[in-house]
């Protein structure tokens, strides 16, 4: 194999590898805007979550006060 050969074969080697570093890295980034749009819907689901579990704490300290809770029944029955 003649000097020629073998770099050209490194050569392209190197180029193979730089191909699959820029893809690997497309694919790092692609994940890591994911990763943060999912910790943002998370974060929005926990905000949610404490809102609904202050009005049912609301709800149910205002039937510990003597006021009964509505009792009617859903309008699929």
């Amino acid at each position: 194999m003649s000097d020629k050969n073998t770099l050209e074969d490194l050569a392209r080697r190197i180029a193979a590898l730089e191909e699959l570093l820029t893809h690997q890295s497309l694919a790092l980034e692609e994940l890591s805007q994911q990763m943060h749009e999912a910790q943002q819907a998370r974060e929005k689901s926990d905000r949610k979550q404490k809102t609904l579990f202050q009005i049912l704490q609301e709800i149910e300290d205002k039937a510990g006060e003597g006021q009964s809770l509505p009792r009617e029944k859903p309008p699929h029955y």
